[in-house]
């Protein structure tokens, strides 16, 4: 529509020649228009271009929200069955720890054997599904997988190993599921020589 126009004011100057051109005593009234026009034009160019900026702006923002799903709902897939692994965990883990233990006679101990086969298939399955467990047993304590229960002083070991585990810790993919409790080591040589 801008450029129609643009093309009739192009047309009419050119129309415009010394002989048809209104003389001084004539009403001004082609000029005004012109104007009004070249006005008009200059107020749809600059709609157009709020317009363009707009969309542009909009249309970023729309890009952004779909990157931003498309991240929420990858990840949302991957940690899908964080919730059910973690309910999970703590009756594995006394499943495994009964089944670990001496059968007082040998009727139980067939059992013991049978719930064994059960709770290593478990484990298994949730190993599948991204569980792994936090070594810490001689590690050095990483606050950040491990929370200290206890301490213990032993001057054959250095300072901050991990000396006893408590309670297994688990991390589910890249995330710690529960942290192990430990008990770490505070070496005293330091405090005997000052």
């Amino acid at each position: 529509m801008t450029e129609e126009i643009k093309q009739e004011t192009k047309e009419e100057e050119k129309k415009e020649t010394p002989e048809t051109k209104p003389s001084n005593n004539a009403k001004p009234q082609p000029k005004e228009k012109k104007d009004k026009i070249k006005e008009q034009i200059a107020k749809l160019e600059e709609q157009l271009k709020d317009q363009h900026n707009e969309y542009l702006k909009v249309y970023a923002e729309m890009e952004n929200t779909k990157k931003r799903l498309k991240e929420e709902s990858i990840k949302d897939r991957k940690y899908a069955s964080q919730k059910v692994v973690g309910e999970l965990i703590g009756p594995i883990d006394m499943l495994v720890k009964i089944v670990s233990s001496k059968a007082p006679s040998p009727e139980i101990e067939n059992y013991l054997i049978g719930f064994k086969m059960i709770a290593n298939q478990l484990v298994d399955i949730l190993k599948s599904e991204g569980l792994t467990e936090i070594e810490a047993l001689n590690k050095e304590f990483d606050p950040n997988l491990m929370q200290a229960v206890s301490v213990e002083e032993n001057n054959n070991l250095a300072d901050n190993i991990v000396v006893k585990v408590m309670q297994t810790g688990y991390m589910y993919k890249d995330r710690v599921l529960r942290p192990a409790m430990v008990t770490v080591n505070k070496n005293n040589k330091k405090k005997e020589g000052k």
